[in-house]
């Protein structure tokens, strides 16, 4: 996990009105703001893959959200920023408090955060149905969904479907990993 720039802490709420006066992209994790890495070429071609294949299935007001943070409450200390997200709600002022469905590709350097406190973190939204890890370098998408109060995992390779039953659609991997050669090696 990236360190934490400082050790002021804040609440969803604080770190909704806080700007750095950078680009730079940020979470609130344990209520401290921490820099998120820009993403690879491989990286962000797949998080859009699956940005415009959901929205090609879902119908309104639910809806395929990249570049926003969710959170439990703006009181937490914790407000994460997903590769892609479904929300079915209305656009908040500040953190999205409602996804459905959270996806996130993972790299090298993210893996383990990916698959431990981000992974937590979305199955402790009272929300999420569903969170997808996707993997960029082969094609391989593990998919957690909630089923009652517990969670099942499942992978889905080569060329399958992951179904999202609460959305009552499916992710097909040939979309999601459309226009890439995985031969060309890792990314980021």
């Amino acid at each position: 996990m990236a360190k934490a720039l400082t050790d002021l802490r804040m609440t969803v709420a604080e770190f909704g009105r806080w700007h750095d006066g950078t680009d730079t992209r940020h979470e609130l994790v344990r209520g401290r703001v921490v820099a998120m890495a820009p993403p690879s070429g491989r990286h962000a071609e797949i998080s859009n893959n699956i940005h415009l294949a959901l929205n090609r299935q879902l119908r309104r007001p639910c809806r395929a959200i990249f570049g926003a943070g969710v959170a439990r409450s703006l009181d937490d200390d914790e407000c994460r920023i997903p590769d892609v997200f479904v929300t079915c709600g209305p656009t908040p002022p500040q953190a999205f408090l409602d996804p459905r469905l959270v996806v996130e590709v993972s790299s090298p350097t993210t893996e383990r955060d990916d698959r431990t406190a981000k992974l937590d973190f979305y199955k402790s939204l009272p929300s999420v149905e569903a969170v997808l890890l996707v993997a960029q370098d082969r094609r391989l998408v593990q998919l957690h969904a909630r089923v009652g109060r517990r969670w099942t995992a499942s992978d889905h390779a080569g060329n399958a479907s992951v179904p999202l039953a609460g959305l009552g659609i499916a992710l097909n991997l040939d979309e999601v990993y459309e226009g890439l050669d995985l031969s060309l090696g890792n990314g980021d």
